[in-house]
């Protein structure tokens, strides 16, 4: 078991330089000393040449009620119940497959609370509760190892789809018995709603960010208004969609969220912005500041579009599928990182399930892939878009969304594992 508190974060600013302190004691000494810390950083740090002010008083979106963002059973889960349900995808897994031969993953719930207040006059309050299933079935057959993979979030934790998910994860682990190897190269690809997310919150980090674009390390720089895409796609970022675990009024600093819209049928539209990067462009924040950003950035304060939906079509998994003549189905990705900021480029490796197509069926699976390709490339041409899939698997604690699966014609796998 594991168990996250809650951290007060004190900002100063002395003109234009900025110290920033964060701590989980909550008594009064320990938040004057907090304080006390913050400016003496203040006082000694370089100037931030593009600061004007924090943010002053602004009206919130009344869209989002309290009663739609928390939940009461969520709320109220005891670790007893969080066992039961583990319990409960052990044991289908193993229902699945004799093969089946180990089952790991985390099923946790948690209220999330957050209040902003600065010396300008904001006060933003919202709370929220989630729950998650994230689910790895291993597989083994006369010393061949497999894995498969499944998820689902929800606001109501008694909403999850436990047994779904523990299935699913178990026959992807089956299915992968007998992986082959194939040559790196292009092919058709179908790519589930994980690996979807996968892709497009590294796009809407290392193209959408105004910070990126700014600093000249987004593949968008200078190309705001043109049709990069296929025209099926549309992608948007909305933090008041309440389909959104993340959903909230405001962001990491107090200011009102909104819909913003990023591509339009192919089209690149803007950027996402917070008042810092809005003061240097001379333009509004859109609302998209992040500050519990922690993987790359350690705390630092970024515009960040992160409640990213992707417009849902009309076709299935298995439709793409049959309209595939030479392809890869793959689960998600893992270990992705960028190889080319300006031009877009994104590496990572298949994990958890992914398999050959021919000629509209599966032929069999495949060992681990590595793909290398850019944003603009493989999503210049879309196939097909797919429904919205019944589990939310795409949920992390940074990225929150909603992607339906994809069939692109090309995209370049390029490297094969061969042990």
């Amino acid at each position: 078991m594991a168990e996250k508190h809650s951290y007060i974060t004190i900002i100063t600013y002395y003109g234009k330089k900025k110290g920033s302190v964060s701590v989980e004691a909550f008594d009064t000494e320990s938040l004057k000393q907090a304080v006390a810390n913050a400016a003496k950083i203040a006082k000694i740090t370089p100037k931030v040449e593009d600061f004007v002010s924090l943010p002053s008083p602004k009206a919130y979106s009344e869209t989002l009620k309290p009663s739609e963002l928390v939940s009461k059973s969520t709320l109220e889960t005891t670790p007893e119940l969080r066992a039961e349900y583990a319990l409960l995808a052990i044991e289908k897994a193993h229902e699945t497959d004799k093969r089946i031969k180990a089952v790991a993953g985390a099923i946790s719930n948690m209220i999330e609370e957050k209040l902003i207040k600065n010396s300008l006059g904001v006060e933003a309050y919202d709370a929220r509760t989630l729950s998650n299933i994230n689910l790895t079935v291993l597989g083994n057959d006369n010393g061949e190892e497999t894995a498969g993979w499944s998820a689902d979030a929800r606001r109501d934790i008694s909403k999850l789809k436990i047994v779904e998910v523990a299935q699913r994860a178990a026959q992807k682990a089956s299915d992968g018995f007998g992986a082959k190897i194939i040559e790196p190269g292009e092919y058709e690809v179908v790519l589930e709603p994980a690996a979807v997310g996968g892709l497009l919150t590294y796009m809407g980090l290392y193209g959408f960010s105004a910070k990126m674009y700014q600093e000249y390390r987004s593949f968008l720089r200078d190309k705001i208004g043109e049709k990069l895409f296929s025209g099926k796609l549309d992608l948007w970022s909305d933090p008041l969609d309440k389909h959104c675990l993340g959903a909230s009024v405001f962001d990491g600093e107090g200011y009102p969220t909104k819909k913003l819209n990023l591509v339009e049928k192919g089209v690149a539209k803007t950027l996402a912005y917070d008042t810092l990067t809005a003061s240097k462009d001379n333009v509004e924040s859109t609302g998209h500041n992040v500050k519990l950003w922690r993987m790359m950035f350690w705390g630092d304060s970024f515009p960040l579009a992160n409640h990213l939906f992707l417009r849902e079509g009309s076709s299935t998994i298995d439709d793409m599928i049959a309209e595939t003549k030479n392809g890869i189905l793959v689960t998600h990705f893992h270990y992705q990182n960028v190889v080319n900021y300006v031009k877009g480029v994104l590496t990572g490796l298949t994990r958890d399930g992914t398999w050959l197509i021919k000629n509209g069926e599966i032929q069999f699976p495949l060992r681990t892939l590595r793909f290398t390709d850019s944003f603009t490339r493989c999503l210049k041409n879309i196939d097909l878009i797919g429904k919205y899939h019944e589990l939310q698997d795409s949920y992390s604690y940074v990225f929150q969304g909603l992607y339906p699966p994809m069939k692109l014609p090309s995209f370049k796998f390029t490297g094969s594992l061969k042990k």
